[in-house]
C-alpha cells in the first residue's frame, strides 16, 4: 500500500494545555469527520472476511504503522488521518490519534463505532484515556492500540461513550 496519497494540509489543531473532556472529544470528532476521504481510500486495504476480522486488521494497522509516543501536556493535538500518517515517525501519536484513525476507518467500513473516554482514577471522573469501540453482532470489540492485545480493555472507574454517527 502506497501511503504517498496521505499528505497532510500542515495545519495543527492544538487542544489547550488544560483541555476539558468536551474539547478533546470535539477535536477528535472533527478530525474523524475531516478524515472521511482518506479513511475511504485506506479502508479497502483493511477489509477482512467479516467485521470482527476487519476490526482486528484496523487494530494491527495502528499498532504496526504508528508507534505509540505520548504527547506532552503542553502540546495536546487532534489530527486528521493524513497528518497522523505523515507524522508517524516524528512526533507524538497517542490515544487521541489511534482513536481518530480507528473511528474513521470503522465508519468508512460501515462498522458501528463509538469513542470511549475513561478515567482510571477512583476519585476523579475527568477522563485520561480514549479509544474506539466497534459494535459487532451486538458485542463491543475494543480497538485500543495503546494496549498490547486486540479486544482488550484497560481498567477504569468512570466511562463516557460517544456514538459516532454512521
Amino acid at each position: 500500500m502506497d501511503l504517498g496519497y496521505f499528505k497532510p494540509n500542515n495545519k495543527n489543531l492544538v487542544i489547550s494545555q488544560y483541555q476539558t473532556t468536551g474539547q478533546i472529544a470535539g477535536a477528535i470528532l472533527k478530525a474523524i469527520k475531516d478524515s472521511k476521504g482518506s479513511a475511504e481510500k485506506l479502508a479497502p486495504y483493511l477489509r477482512g472476511r467479516n467485521k470482527y476480522e476487519t476490526a482486528k486488521n484496523i487494530f494491527i494497522f495502528c499498532k504496526n504503522v504508528l508507534p505509540y509516543k505520548r504527547e506532552s501536556g503542553q502540546n495536546q493535538s487532534a489530527k486528521t488521518i493524513n497528518r497522523i500518517l505523515s507524522d508517524a515517525n516524528t512526533v507524538g501519536r497517542d490515544c487521541k490519534h489511534f482513536s481518530t484513525l480507528s473511528g474513521a476507518l470503522c465508519k468508512a467500513l460501515n462498522i458501528p463505532c463509538k469513542l470511549r473516554l475513561i478515567s482510571q482514577n477512583f476519585y476523579d471522573k475527568q477522563p485520561n484515556h480514549i479509544y474506539a469501540v466497534a459494535l459487532i453482532n451486538g458485542k463491543e470489540v475494543i480497538l485500543d492500540s495503546v494496549l498490547k492485545n486486540f479486544n482488550t480493555e484497560a481498567r477504569y472507574n468512570h466511562k463516557y461513550d460517544i456514538i459516532l454517527n454512521q
